[in-house]
């Protein structure tokens, strides 16, 4: 009972802003920072030649470069990624639909609040699909980018 009292008191002695940082690290923003290291040390996506590598490399570098609570995040990247998967797409696949019937304005079935011209358009989730053929047949679309993460701003 002590010890927890004791370890109660001492969080509670940390400033707000340590205690928040040690609960919610921006796991996005080290991700992004790790990306200039990883492209110094792992092969670039369209080099890699095996995807197992290619997520092993990311991690090592991920490990050294990534606070522990972000790196798995960090590391989930390189494994929704095409890297080392000759063939392998990226595919946006609709998450609603567009009710075209509505009228005007056309808005999502989902979220009225949302106007739209096509599903696409309602939001989409990403999958990594083995050729644009069955993202086709998933009814998605061959997305712009090698990962499933958002784009790191340069």
């Amino acid at each position: 009972m002590r010890t927890t009292v004791l370890l109660f008191a001492l969080v509670l002695a940390l400033p707000a802003g340590v205690r928040a940082q040690a609960e919610h690290p921006d796991c996005e923003a080290e991700r992004c920072a790790a990306q200039n290291a990883i492209a110094q040390q792992c092969p670039s996506c369209s080099e890699a030649s095996n995807h197992g590598r290619y997520v092993s490399c990311v991690a090592h570098v991920v490990k050294r470069t990534v606070s522990p609570g972000c790196r798995g995040k960090a590391v989930r990247c390189a494994a929704r990624s095409t890297c080392g998967k000759a063939g392998f797409v990226t595919c946006e696949i609709p998450t609603d639909t567009c009710d075209l019937s509505a009228g005007s304005p056309v808005t999502c079935v989902g979220n009225p609040s949302l106007s739209c011209t096509t599903d696409f358009d309602c939001g989409t989730r990403c999958r990594i699909k083995s050729s644009d053929v069955r993202c086709a047949a998933a009814g998605g679309r061959v997305g712009a980018s090698s990962t499933c993460c958002p784009a790191c701003a340069s």
